[in-house]
């Protein structure tokens, strides 16, 4: 299917639903955006899909204020008022994760909250062991089997999938393994759109952090570690949505490094309470992008 086209889609469901089911959150941790350099993955790589979504849907590049991957977290769920306020909303959601991420797009991503709540599943797939630069795959086709029978069946009304296998071989340090594993992450990506678009809902892609596009430093050109301070991408994918912009103007030469941040990580949770038509908490929230 191509994610780029209406029209290829004839099977598409005609009549709208007034709120998008499913919303689907996938988590690309370690997908930053910065200048092309020998030591930025995304460099030279063709990536389809992610190229379709950011010709095709509203693009946004978020900053996560240099905090740590504990804090980033808890923006990103902005401190767990996302989940509570779609259960609150009488909505069901699927958290779906591998154990290796479970403190962070879970326990953190929460607010802390170690129990599900009302309407709320959990799963977690247990994380490879051993060598991760023997698999790039990592936990990738299990977690993607589980969100497109969701997504098909229409079992949840909100998912958080986190796809992590960039982020695990990225740790290594092996550039070259990296490529692979993100040209694998990005086919994936490709498989969830199709599938969500076919239901008439919405998938945004985003990061808590980037890594992959920072593995060597430009000063010392040795292997650097860490999550980076680099902003990195929000898109919304749905039909409803195609072809608009959330207020950024066409980048130059495809450069996505070029284009200014527009928010933080904490503008997700109201923009995906927005999309669900669910009322912002009352306070200091930050605004949403759509």
């Amino acid at each position: 299917m191509d994610i780029s086209s209406n029209e290829d889609n004839l099977d598409i469901i005609l009549e709208k639903p007034a709120v998008p089911r499913p919303v689907v959150l996938v988590i690309i941790d370690a997908w930053g955006i910065a200048p092309k350099y020998s030591g930025n993955v995304f460099a030279d790589l063709k990536l389809k899909t992610f190229t379709s979504l950011v010709k095709n849907y509203p693009l946004a590049l978020l900053d996560g204020d240099g905090a740590s991957t504990k804090e980033r977290y808890q923006k990103l769920g902005a401190a767990g008022h996302l989940t509570k306020a779609i259960s609150d909303a009488g909505l069901s959601q699927l958290n779906l994760t591998e154990s290796e991420k479970l403190l962070s797009s879970w326990y953190h991503f929460n607010g802390e909250r170690n129990s599900v709540i009302q309407k709320e599943e959990l799963r977690v797939v247990s994380s490879k062991t051993g060598n991760r630069e023997e698999d790039i795959k990592q936990s990738l086709p299990e977690i993607v089997k589980i969100a497109l029978l969701d997504i098909k069946k229409g079992l949840h009304d909100f998912i958080v999938v986190s796809l992590s296998n960039l982020d695990l071989i990225s740790a290594t340090g092996n550039l070259e393994l990296s490529k692979e594993a993100a040209k694998l992450l990005d086919k994936n990506l490709g498989r969830l759109a199709d599938a969500v678009l076919k239901q008439h809902g919405v998938m945004i892609v985003t990061a808590a952090y980037g890594h992959a596009e920072a593995m060597i430093n430009m000063s010392t050109e040795l292997p650097q570690s860490g999550i980076t301070t680099n902003p990195v991408p929000f898109i919304i994918v749905s039909r409803e949505y195609q072809g608009r912009t959330i207020g950024l103007p066409d980048t130059l030469d495809d450069d996505l490094s070029l284009v200014e941040s527009v928010g933080t990580l904490e503008n997700v949770t109201p923009t995906i309470l927005k999309i669900l038509n669910i009322p912002p908490q009352e306070g200091n929230m930050a605004e949403s992008l759509v």
